[in-house]
């Protein structure tokens, strides 16, 4: 089980309301880790949260996961940490990151970083994090949208080209949602499941699931602000992507949700007042041999 969350401790623009570990933080990040998450990436968290988040897993019992630190300072900063469980997971280190230059425009795109895990059964497992830049600084249908999906998108063929089986999982708060040229051409990703294991360079794409009609008790997407998409209250920017390996080798319980069920009624505080974004969770388990 995966999980990715912004958790908007310390978002990146400069002059940004920074906020502590709350009561409501730690019951988000203790239950997602309760309901069986093994890999847990968050996104604007800075250096000085991971001594405190490891203090938090110690106090709770949850000693057995560790943090891995993958903050990056500096004009354009990379604000992640994965939190991964020890009993499945042996190691885990940062790559290179797919941060680029862009060579026409001169901008810089902020793609994401990846990391390689290496899992009990000593197979491999590479994880993308991405925290692409917001709409305020490349709008929608901006060239520079698409070129962010393909900068991820040229990190992956990189690690592919070296192992064309290998599972990668590309967790990520796209600002775009999931029909959006950046990630169905860009990264190249689709919610068609025959279509991916037909063409397994392409990524399975489940929160395709979470558009459209909803009842009340789903939230309208997992960032919940009012200037999202006019008229909807909500968009789906954040996602997690699988490489056809997944499609082949494990089954999904559930293939993507939005986390929006974690109580926080009596901490007296409503969701809005921990974070603007919503977890989003993906369920799969490795078919038998």
């Amino acid at each position: 089980m995966c999980a990715w969350w912004n958790c908007r401790l310390s978002p990146p623009k400069n002059g940004a309301k920074e906020y502590a570990i709350t009561d409501g933080f730690t019951v988000a990040v203790c239950e997602l880790l309760h309901r069986g998450v093994d890999l847990l990436g968050l996104c604007e968290v800075a250096r000085k949260h991971f001594n405190q988040l490891e203090t938090l897993l110690e106090l709770h019992n949850l000693e057995h996961y560790k943090v891995l630190d993958l903050y990056t300072g500096g004009k354009s900063i990379d604000d992640f940490c994965l939190i991964y469980n020890s009993k499945k997971i042996s190691a885990a280190h940062a790559l290179d990151s797919a941060n680029i230059r862009d060579p026409l425009t001169n901008t810089w795109l902020k793609a994401g970083v990846f990391v390689q895990l290496r899992l009990m059964d000593f197979e491999d497992l590479f994880v993308g994090l991405s925290h692409w830049q917001s709409r305020q600084t490349y709008p929608e249908g901006s060239v520079n949208r698409l070129r962010l999906g393909q900068a991820l998108r040229t990190k992956v063929s990189e690690l592919m080209n070296k192992n064309p089986t290998t599972p990668i999982i590309l967790f990520g708060d796209y600002n775009d949602e999931p029909y959006h040229d950046s990630i169905v051409s860009g990264i190249g990703a689709s919610r068609d499941t025959e279509f991916v294991r037909k063409r397994p360079h392409y990524f399975y794409n489940p929160y395709w699931i979470c558009l459209g009609p909803r009842d009340e008790a789903v939230p309208p997407g997992s960032f919940i602000h009012a200037s999202a998409i006019e008229g909807s209250g909500g968009a789906v920017y954040d996602q997690i992507l699988f490489s056809s390996h997944f499609l082949r080798d494990w089954m999904f319980k559930c293939a993507g949700s939005i986390v929006s069920d974690i109580s926080s009624l009596e901490l007296e505080m409503v969701w809005s007042d921990i974070s603007d974004h919503y977890p989003v969770l993906s369920h799969l388990v490795r078919n038998e041999l």
